[in-house]
């Protein structure tokens, strides 16, 4: 062998290396976007999950207020029927339909 056969025996040998590393490093990055896939799929439904979560909180706590204001307005409403049914069972009720009247007002405009 000659100096020049060795010089292209060394490129060759270091060309060949360059291709095995460059596809050893491209199997390696391929692998690692395998990997990740379903973490970041798991991420991404897990924010999606969150802002759902977030949405029906603000729904429940809405309802929350209305049933709230719903329940008040039925206890008010039920205790002027009450004081009506005291008035016209003895007639001496007065103080009694004159509050519940009171109360039904400042809730109706309070509301």
């Amino acid at each position: 062998m000659n100096a020049g056969e060795n010089i292209l025996s060394v490129i060759l040998a270091a060309a060949s290396a360059i291709v095995l590393i460059s596809n050893a490093a491209e199997k390696i990055a391929r692998a690692l976007r395998a990997a990740k896939t379903p973490i970041d799929t798991y991420n991404d439904r897990l924010t999606a999950l969150e802002l759902w979560k977030e949405e029906a909180d603000r729904k429940l706590s809405r309802d929350n207020d209305r049933l709230s204001s719903i329940d008040e307005s039925s206890r008010v409403t039920q205790r002027a029927i009450l004081a009506l049914l005291d008035h016209g069972i003895d007639g001496n009720n007065v103080d009694g339909l004159c509050s519940a009247k009171e109360e039904l007002q400042n809730h109706l405009i309070n509301r």
